[in-house]
């Protein structure tokens, strides 16, 4: 009998290897001569110091300019991108919200160039968006926990690196204009976007600027998809960017400022239309005007950067960097006091900061690379009702310090270790505070107590995190690697402090006792091990890496469901595992064959006893996924990618949970038409397939049922001058 996994790959099987006959048969390639070299060596920056990826002790993911632009001419989302080209990442959720998303089951740290994202105090999981995708380069991904750049990376890290002008930007122009659409009432969106380059020895410069207006998303059945109006939506709604990046360069010194503005806004067209869960009725939409403000998330950054490459033998790096960041939320039931219940949420959070880096290589002269420095972050923020004006949380602030460490060096002509140390000090301070009548806690008998009082103060956090590694060479073209990282971060503290969900039909009572952030176990910084086993192959064809890893946090912060459909952080001992497989293969100097795949399984100590019992909660895992993919450059001028994606079935019975998995089929393709300009045409869920989401599936919540993207037409226009 067929398996499932046979018969889900038989349509994309067929139309690769279709692809893949017609196109060998048109353009036979001599091997000898015509091989294309695959690039062996991949410089990446997230390790704080210019390093090549075979170097390096774990497992790195780099997604270029190219492949950025073929991803987003099927999908313009940040997370999409990532959940098609990083193997441990989440499926996408299709919304502004990335609750749920993850890198190997825990939390990535985002930066862009370098700057951290994430809120540490208060996660609204809106850090997802951080500015557009016409403002980029390429990605670096980190996979595992890494203390590298602290605040939490325990799932990894994700840097978007932006923009610059190169050799040759003389003044240049580059506008363009790309349209989606199902051909659906509403369906269309549109954005443009224009950027500025300027490169001379002494002066270089971009300015970008961009706007995308997104219609209504429809499902595989033609059926609107509904919307998420709390939490928050990307579609019906309007994002613009500016984005400014100069630097002037004098001998070895070079001093850049960057500064981007990233506001996206919901257009308030359209309310909820509730599913049914248990009926399998997923949610919609219908005309009318959400009640409150739009949903707004706003990310305004600067960045100042001096470096020296020869100051006493050393390259030098000093960033200082600002960011404000406000996030508001659809109207939503809160019961700030008895007599009122709904109230829409905010948050707001400025950070700034300072990274200092100092590398020098050869000190030993043995093909040897170090780097020493210190990270400064001073964060303020808090969640609060724009109507009522209460605090969901107190007022709290962040000032971590934390000098560090870290370098490598080649022992023999085949082994190379790696090692760092990373001192974390960290300062949280709470002002008191009164929790909303709708939150508190419930004591052991069960009654339930509203506006209780939140005792502040002020708690230090240290924790000296550390990581080892080696690099074997078998022979010229594999290598084998093990390494431990470790990665350190606070829990959602806001979360812990705004009290538990009693709702208003506990009748909530007074006086009931108050949460104290002093004597809170909850608060506590978790500390995650991340061991991993690794191999890599490259040579002028193939780029084949596999690796295995085993991630533990003793006291782990996990999302566990509460009665009111919110989440609360549960603390307790989580153990991962996984597995993940990527392969390139240039078959001539016109295909390029991919395949990626992953699975992860993860279990956590329910009854407090030191030992992993249970299985996680899926909305804190990814479910095992392939991906296979082929890129086909017809002519010089006409590029093509077509992409399959299957998500595996998953369940927890514990938590009643059930995922049913799904496969999509994307195909993208790029006509260069010289001197006037780049065409693209793309086409995301081929095949129309109708399914509802990995995160609806498994919130178990009618108002969050929610269908995935059916199929959606891209056609492209961008032209340089």
């Amino acid at each position: 009998m067929r398996s499932p996994l046979l018969n889900t790959l038989g349509l994309p099987l067929s139309v690769l290897a279709l692809s893949i006959s017609q196109a060998m048969a048109q353009a036979p390639v001599d091997t000898e001569t015509d091989s294309v070299k695959i690039d062996e060596t991949i410089v990446v920056t997230a390790t704080r110091y210019l390093q090549d990826v075979d170097k390096i002790p774990g497992s790195i993911t780099v997604i270029t300019e190219e492949e950025i632009s073929k991803q987003i001419s099927i999908s313009d989302d940040l997370t999409s991108v990532l959940a098609n080209m990083v193997p441990g990442m989440t499926p996408s959720r299709q919304k502004l919200s990335n609750q749920g998303e993850n890198l190997r089951g825990r939390t990535a740290l985002i930066l862009v160039d370098g700057v951290p994202q994430n809120n540490p105090l208060r996660n609204g999981n809106r850090y997802g968006y951080p500015l557009d995708s016409s403002t980029l380069e390429r990605v670096e991904v980190v996979n595992g926990a890494s203390a590298v750049h602290g605040m939490g990376a325990t799932g990894g890290i994700i840097n978007y690196i932006t923009m610059s002008a190169k050799k040759g930007d003389n003044w240049k122009h580059t506008v363009g204009t790309r349209f989606n659409d199902s051909f659906e009432s509403d369906s269309t969106s549109s954005k443009v976007w224009y950027n500025l380059r300027h490169f001379d020895e002494d002066f270089d410069l971009v300015f970008a600027t961009s706007w995308y207006d997104q219609g209504v998303y429809y499902d595989g059945n033609g059926n609107p998809i509904g919307m998420n109006l709390i939490q928050g939506e990307t579609q019906d709604s309007t994002a613009n960017n500016f984005f400014l990046k100069t630097g002037v360069n004098h001998g070895d010194q070079r001093l850049e400022f960057s500064a981007n503005r990233y506001k996206l806004e919901g257009n308030n067209d359209y309310v909820a239309v509730k599913g049914d869960f248990k009926n399998g009725i997923v949610t919609s939409i219908e005309k009318g005007t959400p009640d409150g403000e739009p949903i707004t998330n706003d990310v305004e950054s600067y960045n100042l950067t001096y470096s020296h490459d020869d100051l006493a033998g050393g390259g030098l790096t000093v960033q200082f960097f600002h960011q404000d960041f406000e996030a508001v939320y659809g109207k939503a039931t809160w019961y700030p006091t008895s007599t009122v219940a709904k109230d829409q949420g905010s948050i707001i959070s400025t950070k700034k900061g300072m990274k200092l880096a100092y590398s020098q290589i050869d000190l030993l002269d043995l093909d040897d690379s170090w780097v020493a420095g210190i990270d400064i972050l001073d964060d303020s923020t808090q969640q609060y009702l724009l109507e009522t004006g209460l605090g969901v949380t107190p007022e709290m602030s962040y000032f971590g310090i934390a000098p560090f460490v870290q370098g490598d060096i080649l022992v023999t002509d085949d082994l190379r270790l790696t090692g760092g140390l990373r001192y974390e000090n960290t300062d949280v301070e709470v002002q008191d505070h009164q929790t909303l009548y709708g939150y508190g806690l419930k004591d052991e008998n069960g009654v339930a107590y509203g506006e209780v009082d939140v005792i502040g103060g002020e708690q230090s956090f240290s924790q000296l995190v550390y990581n080892l590694g080696a690099v074997y060479s078998l022979t010229e073209d594999m290598n084998i690697y093990a390494g431990f990282n470790q990665g350190f971060g606070l829990p959602d503290i806001g979360r812990v402090l705004r009290g538990n969900w009693v709702g208003s039909k506990e009748q909530p009572v007074e006086g009931g006792p108050a949460i104290d952030f002093m004597s809170m176990p909850a608060v506590e910084p978790v500390v995650t091990d991340n061991y991993e086993l690794g191999i890599n192959y490259t040579n002028e064809q193939w780029l084949v890496s596999a690796t295995t890893y085993y991630s533990l946090a003793e006291d782990g912060a996990n999302l566990s469901l509460n009665t009111g459909g919110t989440y609360d952080v549960v603390r307790q001992r989580t153990e991962i595992r996984g597995a993940e497989f990527t392969a390139s293969y240039q078959l001539n100097d016109q295909i390029r064959l991919q395949a990626l795949y992953s699975m992860v399984d993860g279990e956590v100590d329910s009854d407090g006893d030191g030992s992993v019992d249970s299985d996680m909660d899926l909305k804190n895992i990814s479910p095992d996924r392939l991906m296979l993919a082929m890129d086909y450059d017809v002519t010089d001028a006409l590029s093509t990618r077509i992409q399959f994606n299957t998500l595996m079935d998953a369940d927890n019975e514990e938590k009643s949970q059930s995922f049913e998995g799904y496969s999509l089929l994307d195909a993208t393709m790029r006509y260069d038409l010289g001197q006037y300009g780049r065409l693209s045409l793309a086409i995301e869920n081929l095949t129309d397939e109708y399914y509802v989401n990995y995160f609806s599936q498994i919130r178990n919540h009618s108002s969050y049922y929610f269908a995935g993207k059916g199929r959606n037409y891209s056609l492209g226009y961008e032209l340089s001058f």
